[in-house]
């Protein structure tokens, strides 16, 4: 006898039981976890090249990120300071492949995820919705590798470089090696990387609170506005650990301007559709009145 499947609505309308909501979230859960285990077993094992020895393709990526982020020198007041990677543990290697290899394994799998996630909430959404919420993917999709582009681009080199500029300040000496560690180092990269990824996010957010009516334009405007910001540097202070505040103002800019970017959109989707709810309630009216 084969395996039962889980029970799905045949319209928005139609309730199930909470066991059948249960059971079809579990399954989908089980999928998504042996999907990504599947991918970090390939991404983990899988050779770069075989012909010398065998290395890891993983471990080809963690090494050309830090490569491009990694200045090779930093000079402050005149003096130039060589930097250089160091290893703390015997073991710290291994927790840098770990490292990157779930990172890259949760980036590969997660279209899939996303689907299990889309296919979990599908039954429950109207044919309008559908097409909302997959035009709404798509733009996230691109405002999340853009946003991850700029952090690994241009805001993780530059907050690196400040931040061992800050290091050889204090020391009154040329006889100075600027170090980290490699742990450290793909922690930063990949924790601004992808904090600056989710932040292009805020914008899609933003615009759907608004254009929804969840929201109305003065609560993230004005006063407000200047409230999010304080919470944007607060984010951005957590994020980095540069303690000069450089690299927390640096981060913070694009944050508040893709929240302002949102706010704007956000707010002539609100009444373009605020204009189009009275034109039709207005000819309703009309209509009624005649008959």
């Amino acid at each position: 006898m084969g395996k039962k499947g889980f029970r799905r609505p045949r319209s928005p309308d139609e309730e199930l039981p909470l066991e059948a909501h249960l059971e079809e979230l579990a399954e989908r859960l089980k999928k998504s976890i042996i999907a990504l285990l599947a991918v970090f077993l390939v991404v983990t094992f899988i050779p770069y090249d075989l012909e010398q020895s065998y290395v890891p393709l993983v471990v080809v990526v963690a090494k050309a990120m830090a490569e491009y982020v990694l200045p090779q020198s930093v000079t402050w007041m005149g003096q130039t300071y060589n930097v250089t990677i160091i290893y703390t543990g015997p073991f710290e290697g291994f927790s840098v492949l770990l490292y990157s290899s779930l990172l890259v394994s949760l980036l590969i799998a997660s279209p899939y995820i996303a689907y299990q996630v889309y296919a979990f909430i599908e039954p429950a959404l109207y044919e309008h919705e559908k097409r909302k919420l997959k035009g709404g993917a798509i733009a996230a999709v691109g405002l999340f590798v853009l946003g991850a582009g700029i952090g690994f681009f241009i805001v993780a080199p530059i907050s690196l470089r400040i931040m061992l500029m800050l290091q050889a300040a204090p020391v009154p000496t040329e006889n100075l090696l600027v170090s980290i560690t490699m742990s450290k180092l793909l922690d930063f990269i990949i924790k601004i990387t992808l904090t600056t990824g989710l932040a292009f996010e805020i914008p899609l957010v933003i615009y759907y609170l608004l254009a929804l009516g969840v929201i109305e334009p003065r609560q993230v405007k004005g006063k407000n506005s200047r409230i999010a910001f304080l919470i944007i540097l607060t984010i951005a202070a957590i994020i980095t650990p540069d303690p000069s505040g450089l690299t927390m103002i640096l981060l913070a800019i694009p944050y508040y301007l893709v929240f302002l970017l949102g706010v704007h959109f956000g707010e002539k989707a609100y009444y373009r559709n605020l204009k189009r709810a009275l034109e039709l309630e207005t000819g309703t009216d009309t209509v009624s009145q005649e008959g």
